[in-house]
């Protein structure tokens, strides 16, 4: 491994690229280093050692990362921003916003970019593929960088889960699974095995039994879906509504190992999601633990934590919440320099705001159910 000793100097090359730039000594540094390691110290975060491999910037000088959130859990948003900047550095990200509510100050401190209904290019994004389960596959034609890994909103990042990334051999790189799907699984998580083998016929969809996986986060490049495909599926849902369950979970696992068998897609399956409600609390506190100067434990670890069942508010009892809490408060600090205190005080507001929208939409729920017999 090259340790760079003139590190402000290269930093600045090196964030050009990312930025969209390139100069010529730059592009010189990267010829001279192409095999090499380079360990950057970024001193804001004396916890944070990122590792940047020059063998692989081809491909990592165009990409970033995206979140798709709405208003009602932009909280979780700025944990996971928070999380990027704390292990990652300075990657791009983007928001895919749900909404009109603003942004602005992450898009100051953290330098995010925005995408919403104002800002798609193609009029059948704006209209059909904003709102639950539909918003984060946006990316694949709209995508700012050619490479890039999508995060949902109720994620955070631990370690350099970058390194799980392979766009040279592969299209798409998504979670493997921790067990084979049964036919039970694949029903009540899925899709109906009848209806797909009924309009589906030529998707071998048992061959891939052991692949299908949360969608929660997964590495994908721009373009290698065909949106007319897309809309065809997005028609076909809206006709057979039963067929494909929990929101785009189910049919992008369809689009993506359909396309796969077809070989007009290289998918790699790799451990990169823990998913909260799958293990037991003390086994997760021993896993991620946070001591008050932040997060402990194996430094080696990468992956994403997502926490897909209950959500990691403040005073949450149902799940193990301190890797969020942690991010959350590191926005509050590096975005409105609120520690302490004032950093508590705000994250509690923002949790009771999200208290009332869910109990406000439960309560709309339940008066159209009455209101329906």
């Amino acid at each position: 491994m090259l340790e760079i000793q003139t590190l402000p100097k290269f930093y600045s090359d090196l964030m050009a690229v990312f930025g969209g730039g390139r100069s010529q000594e730059f592009n010189a540094k990267r010829a001279k280093m192409h095999n090499s390691k380079i360990v950057l110290s970024e001193q804001k975060n004396q916890r944070l050692r990122v590792e940047v491999l020059v063998k692989e910037l081809g491909v990592r000088e165009d990409f970033g990362i995206i979140i798709a959130c709405g208003d009602q859990d932009y909280l979780f948003a700025k944990g996971c921003c928070a999380s990027i900047r704390y292990f990652l550095g300075d990657v791009p990200i983007c928001l895919l916003i749900d909404g009109t509510f603003s942004v602005s100050a992450l898009e100051k401190s953290y330098g995010v970019r925005v995408i919403d209904r104002t800002t798609v290019s193609q009029d059948v994004l704006r209209k059909r593929i904003f709102g639950w389960g539909k918003t984060k596959m946006i990316a694949f034609w709209e995508s700012p960088r050619l490479n890039f890994l999508v995060l949902d909103v109720d994620i955070i990042v631990w370690g350099d889960v970058l390194k799980c990334a392979n766009f040279k051999e592969f299209d798409f790189i998504v979670d493997q699974p921790g067990q084979e799907n049964s036919d039970a699984d694949i029903s009540k998580f899925f899709f109906d095995i009848p209806g797909v083998e009924k309009h589906f016929p030529s998707f071998n969809w048992s061959q891939y039994r052991a692949n299908y996986f949360c969608t929660g986060t997964f590495f994908a490049k721009r373009g290698i879906f065909n949106l007319e495909e897309y809309v065809e599926i997005l028609d076909f849902t809206v006709a057979n509504p039963g067929i494909f369950k929990y929101g785009e979970m189910v049919f992008l696992n369809f689009m993506i190992f359909r396309v796969a068998g077809e070989s007009r897609l290289r998918v790699q399956s790799v451990d990169m999601q823990f998913l909260m409600p799958d293990f037991d609390r003390d086994l997760v506190k021993k896993r991620f633990p946070v001591e008050s100067s932040g997060p402990a434990g194996d430094r080696a670890l990468a992956t994403v934590i997502h926490w897909c069942g209950p959500k990691p508010t403040l005073s949450t009892s149902q799940v193990y919440s301190e890797p969020m809490n942690f991010c959350r408060r590191k926005c509050q600090e590096d975005v409105w320099n609120r520690r302490g205190l004032a950093a508590q005080m705000s994250l509690q507001f923002e949790d009771l705001q999200r208290s009332i929208y869910v109990y406000n939409n439960k309560f709309k729920k339940k008066f159209r159910q009455l209101a329906g017999k």
